[in-house]
Order: C-alpha cells, then sequence, then structure tokens
C-alpha cells in the first residue's frame, strides 16, 4: 500500500469506529513515506497521526509528531497547512490557546 492508501484506510477505520486500527494504518503510512523517502508524504503522515493522538487527548504521545510537522520547512508551501495546524494544536496542548 502506498502513504495516500493507508490514510484513506485510517479514515475508513476511523468512520467505522476502529481507533486502534485506524492509529496502526496512521503508523504504516508513516512507515511508507519514509521507504518513499518523500518528505511531503512524511509531513502529512505525521499531521494525520499527531492529529489522530491529540484528538484521542493523546497529548504526549502527539507531541512529538506534531512538533516533527512544524518542524519541516518546504520554500514552496507544500506542507503549510499541516504546519500551521500542528502549530495551534501545540499551542493549545500548551494551554496557550483554548481547545
Amino acid at each position: 500500500m502506498n502513504v495516500q492508501e493507508h490514510l484513506q484506510r485510517a479514515r475508513e477505520l476511523l468512520a467505522r469506529g476502529q481507533p486502534e486500527l485506524a492509529e496502526s494504518a496512521l503508523s504504516d503510512a508513516i512507515d511508507a513515506s519514509v521507504a518513499a523517502d518523500d518528505l511531503i508524504l512524511l509531513t502529512q503522515a505525521r499531521f494525520a497521526l499527531g492529529e489522530f493522538l491529540f484528538q484521542q487527548q493523546r497529548d504526549d504521545e502527539a507531541l512529538a509528531y506534531l512538533q516533527a510537522v512544524v518542524r519541516t520547512e518546504r520554500v514552496d508551501g507544500a506542507v503549510d497547512p499541516e504546519v500551521k495546524a500542528s502549530a495551534r494544536m501545540l499551542r493549545q496542548i500548551r494551554g496557550i490557546e483554548p481547545r
């Protein structure tokens, strides 16, 4: 499976109320993006897992993924939405902004 297929599978599993399997699919998406050596896909996969953990109120686990996304720099703006959303979630985790 490629990264996008893993991400789609995770969304489907969440819709079916299977968060444990969705989390596994998101981890697989990260592994697939590393194997593909694609920084954009890796950033999107990290964001998806960080956002999932944040929504599950597993902030300690979400931190590393969200911080990795925020540290991603792309001049072309390819991951700007993920970077901005991750920064917002990090501010919420730190209590700077309301959840």
